[in-house]
């Protein structure tokens, strides 16, 4: 997991200068959420396996706004589950195998910059940043399972806003593009050994929608989410004789979370 910490730290480190910002602007004070969470998750590359299963999980994030317009804010995010596979042996037949039970951990961690504005009612945001995604798959528990780890270095580009119904309620929308700038994969091989493939391109988009209800004394939201990603055949690496590669893959994740925000 060294590679992890290492591009975790570049997005933590890329946002210290933010959070030490604030002699010539006019700072609000810092506002947290802490948000648990439960995802169905789906990994496939289309034609050799697919993995399927529920995630439990929890995200948070800080936010501080600069003036009357800017805003900084760090998100994370971790959750965890168990998958099942369907696809087939890497032998001459191919023959179809199934695994229960494989360990899935997630991480993504993003530093976002944005300008807040309100027009019609809506109280909106955009923003762009930086972010990393860790995907840990170990199978090991299985005779032909193996542990392997998908890095995401990417740049998120998104929207959202606030739009107040009845009462105390208000309802969010929000909509994100992730463009890829370098995916690094590494597969744990039979001798001991790690296999290292890089992969470009590829893209990512999220969905959320807020049901949102604030009050002096309490500010929670209700939030469906969507998060989709799509990458292309990573590079041919060659170890112990042979060519290996990463196919061409996407991941589905669709989930509920409730936020609090103080």
């Amino acid at each position: 997991m060294s590679r992890c910490r290492v591009w975790t730290m570049c997005v933590l480190l890329a946002a210290a200068n933010e959070l030490g910002m604030g002699s010539e602007d006019t700072l609000t004070a810092p506002r947290w959420e802490l948000a648990p969470e439960v995802s169905w998750f789906r990994y496939e590359e289309p034609g050799v396996m697919r993995e399927t299963g529920l995630l439990y999980g929890v995200a948070g994030a800080y936010t501080r706004e600069h003036g009357y317009d800017r805003l900084f804010r760090l998100e994370g995010e971790f959750a965890f589950g168990f998958v099942d596979y369907v696809g087939s042996l890497n032998d001459e037949a191919g023959t179809p195998y199934r695994m229960e039970d494989s360990r899935d951990y997630l991480l993504n961690v993003r530093a976002l910059w944005g300008r807040t504005w309100q027009e019609g009612g809506w109280d909106g945001r955009c923003y762009g940043g930086l972010g990393y995604r860790g995907l840990n798959d170990d199978s090991r528990h299985d005779p032909h399972g193996y542990d392997r780890q998908s890095n995401y270095l990417y740049l998120p580009l998104g929207v959202k806003g606030y739009y107040p119904l009845a009462g105390a309620w208000e309802v969010g929308l929000g909509g994100e593009f992730d463009l890829l700038l370098l995916g690094v994969q590494l597969t744990g091989m039979g001798d001991g050994g790690v296999l290292t493939n890089l992969q470009w391109p590829g893209v990512g988009a999220r969905f959320t929608v807020e049901f949102r209800h604030r009050t002096d004394s309490a500010d929670l939201a209700l939030a469906p989410f969507l998060q989709y990603w799509w990458v292309d055949d990573s590079s041919v690496e060659s170890y112990a004789g042979e060519d290996w590669y990463e196919p061409c893959n996407n991941s589905l994740q669709i989930g509920l979370s409730l936020i609090w925000r103080f």
